[in-house]
C-alpha cells in the first residue's frame, strides 16, 4: 500500500492585497481587530505586520493574505470579504500563528510581546465567537502535545484491502481521537464540535479520495453524504483540500468512464455552437453550415473536414472549450448536480494560472454561467479577478515587447523583468549572450513552465533566493518553455513581479539549450560559476531554499 499522504499538490502561498473584488455580489464581511501589548522596537523591526489569511474553496494551495500593518502602539485593524457564513481565517505575526473562526462583524486577537514565546495559548479572542477560538486555541495546544496523533503511513496500512465505508470509519476515528480525548477535559461548545469533526471529516475524505485516485477505483454513492456534507456553512482548509481532493478523483472516473463509452465527444450542436461562437476568420457559407448543424444536431462523417479545418484556425481556444465542455457532460452522467458545479467551478479556477488574459476572459465569460451554485461563483469571481487585476500593466507589457520586435537584448517589460530573445539566432548562442552578461556573478537558472503548477510555483519561490542576495554578486536566470501563445510568460512574469533575466527561446533554440544543461525533467536549476562555468546540473529547486542557498553560498 502506498503513502496516500504523499500525494499532495505544492503549496502555492501568495500574498496579496484583497480587494473588495466580488463587488455586489458579496456582501458580508469580518473586521479582524488586536493589539500586541508591549511591543519593543526590535520586535517591531523585525516583524512591523500581521498577516491575517483564508481559504478559497476551489483552490486549496492558495492563501489569500491581507496584511495588517501594526500601528506604533501595537494595535492593527483589517476588513476580509466572506464568502460563507464561517469561515477559518489564520493569524500570523513572526513564528507565532492561529487558527480562528470568522464571521460577519468584529473580531479581536490580542497577544502580549512578553508572553509570545512562553505560553502555551499566547491569544486573547473578543467579539465574533470569542470562546470558541479561545477553546479551539486550546484545544490546538493539546493536539499538540497529544502522544498518538494520526500518522499517514500506518493509517495507508490500516485501510489497505478495507472497503471503502470500512476506511472511512478507520481513518475517522484516527483523526477525532485527540478530540475526543479533548472533550473529556473541558465541556465543548457545540460550533467548536461541528468545527473540529468537520475537519476530522474532511482529512479522512482528502485520504480516502487520495487512495481512490492512486488505485484508479469508484467510491461508492453511499459514502457521499459522508465525503461531502451537503449545505455545510463552514469553510475550512481541510474542505478545500478534501473538494480539490473530489476534484481530481472525479476527473480521472470522468476520463476512465469516457475511455469505455461509445460516445465520447460532444455533440454535434455543441461543437457547431462552439465553432460559430469563437471559431476565426468564419464566413457567411460557413456559419450557415454550422447552424444547420446545431438545429439538426447532426453530421455526415464526410462533413468531420469541414468541422476539423474550422478548428485547426484557432485550435489553443477551440480545444480548451471543448475539453470543458467535454467534462460538464460527462460529469452530468456521473455526479450530482452540486458536483458537477463544483467540478465546473474547479476546472475553471485550476485553468486561469497557466492563461494569458486574453484566454482567461474568454474561457471565464464562457463557463461562468453554468456555475449556478452561488458560493462557488463568487469563489471563482474571486480568484478570477485576482488573476486579471494587474491587466493594465500586463497589457503595457506585452505591448512594450511587441513594440520592440522578434530581436532584442534585456529589454525591461516590467520593473526588474528583462527578457533577452530573438526568434532567428542559435540557441546555444543566446543562453552564453546571457551568461556573459553576469559574468562575475553566480547565476541560478530554472527551466520551468508557465503552463504547470509546481513550474508557476518553482518561479514565485525563486524570488526568495534574488531577494537574499546583492545584484552585485547574484543573478536569477529564468529559462521558460515554449507555449503555443508567446506572451504566456512575459504576462506571468509581470504578474508576478518576477525580477530576473528572462531568456526566452523557440522549442528548436531551446533544444540547443538544453543539451548545456542536459536537464532530468522540465522543471529543473542549473547553478552557473563567477566565471560562466556550469558547476552544478539538476541543482535543488528553490522550494528547497535552504539546499539552494547552501549551494549558491558555496560558489560566491
Amino acid at each position: 500500500m502506498k503513502d496516500f499522504s504523499k500525494l499532495r499538490f505544492p503549496v502555492l502561498f501568495v500574498v496579496l492585497v484583497l480587494v473588495p473584488f466580488l463587488g455586489h455580489s458579496q456582501t458580508d464581511s469580518v473586521v479582524v481587530t488586536g493589539r500586541i501589548r508591549h511591543l519593543t522596537a526590535r520586535l517591531y523591526r523585525e516583524s512591523p505586520t500581521v498577516l491575517i489569511s483564508r481559504n478559497n474553496i476551489l483552490q486549496a494551495s492558495r492563501e489569500l493574505v491581507r496584511p495588517a500593518p501594526l500601528n506604533v502602539d501595537g494595535t492593527f485593524r483589517v476588513s476580509l470579504p466572506l464568502i460563507y457564513p464561517q469561515e477559518e481565517m489564520y493569524f500570523n505575526y513572526g513564528r507565532i500563528s492561529t487558527a480562528f473562526l470568522a464571521a460577519p462583524g468584529t473580531l479581536s486577537i490580542d497577544l502580549d510581546a512578553d508572553s509570545l514565546f512562553t505560553a502555551a495559548v499566547p491569544f486573547r479572542f473578543g467579539g465574533v465567537n470569542a470562546q470558541v477560538n479561545g477553546q479551539f486555541a486550546r484545544y490546538k495546544a493539546f493536539e499538540a502535545a497529544y502522544p498518538e496523533k494520526p500518522d499517514s503511513k500506518k493509517l495507508s496500512t490500516q485501510i489497505s484491502n478495507q472497503t471503502d465505508i470500512n476506511a472511512f470509519d478507520i481513518l475517522l476515528s484516527a483523526y477525532r481521537a485527540p478530540f475526543d480525548k479533548f472533550k473529556t477535559r473541558e465541556k465543548v461548545f457545540p460550533l467548536l464540535a461541528h468545527w473540529v469533526m468537520a475537519n476530522n471529516c474532511y482529512n479522512s475524505s482528502a485520504f480516502l479520495y487520495d487512495k481512490a485516485t492512486y488505485e484508479r477505483e469508484k467510491i461508492p454513492a453511499s459514502l457521499t453524504d459522508s465525503l461531502r456534507p451537503a449545505n455545510d456553512k463552514i469553510l475550512t482548509a481541510a474542505r478545500a483540500t478534501a473538494m480539490n481532493r473530489f476534484a481530481s478523483y472525479a476527473t480521472q472516473r470522468v476520463s476512465t468512464e469516457a475511455s469505455t463509452a461509445r460516445t465520447n465527444g460532444l455533440t454535434i450542436r455543441a461543437l457547431s455552437i462552439l465553432l460559430e461562437r469563437y471559431g476565426k476568420n468564419l464566413t457567411a457559407d460557413e456559419r450557415i453550415r454550422l447552424s444547420d448543424y446545431a438545429m439538426s444536431n447532426s453530421a455526415k462523417a464526410s462533413d468531420l473536414k469541414f468541422f476539423d479545418g474550422l478548428v485547426k484556425r484557432s485550435p489553443d481556444t477551440l480545444q480548451r472549450l471543448v475539453n470543458y465542455e467535454m467534462l460538464i457532460q460527462r460529469s452530468i452522467r456521473q455526479f450530482d448536480t452540486t458536483a458537477v458545479n463544483y467540478i465546473a467551478a474547479y476546472w475553471l479556477a485550476s485553468s486561469l494560472p497557466g492563461l494569458t488574459l486574453n484566454f482567461a476572459q474568454l474561457l471565464y465569460s464562457y463557463g461562468r454561467s453554468q456555475v449556478t451554485e452561488p458560493a462557488l461563483a463568487q469563489s471563482l469571481d474571486e480568484l478570477y479577478r485576482l488573476e486579471v487585476k494587474d491587466s493594465t500593466r500586463i497589457r503595457a507589457a506585452i505591448q512594450t515587447l511587441k513594440k520592440a520586435g522578434a530581436n532584442n537584448s534585456f529589454l525591461e517589460i516590467s520593473s526588474g523583468v528583462f527578457v533577452t530573445r530573438n526568434d532567428l539566432g542559435n540557441g546555444s548562442s543566446l543562453f552564453d549572450k546571457v551568461v556573459s552578461a553576469n559574468r562575475g556573478k553566480v547565476i541560478y537558472l530554472l527551466l520551468t513552465s508557465p503552463t504547470d503548477e509546481a513550474g508557476r510555483q518553482a518561479a514565485i519561490d525563486a524570488q526568495r533566493l534574488r531577494n537574499t542576495y546583492s545584484s552585485r554578486d547574484f543573478a536569477l536566470v529564468y529559462l521558460p518553455m515554449p507555449g503555443t501563445d508567446n506572451s504566456l510568460w512575459p504576462e506571468f512574469a509581470t504578474r508576478y513581479n518576477l525580477s530576473g533575466d528572462h531568456l526566452l527561446l523557440t522549442n528548436t533554440q531551446l533544444m540547443d539549450a538544453v543539451e548545456r544543461l542536459r536537464p532530468d525533467s522540465d522543471l529543473s536549476a542549473t547553478v552557473i560559476n563567477r566565471t560562466g562555468k556550469i558547476v552544478k546540473r539538476n541543482a535543488p529547486l528553490p522550494g528547497a531554499f535552504d539546499e539552494a542557498k547552501k549551494l549558491v553560498d558555496k560558489n560566491l
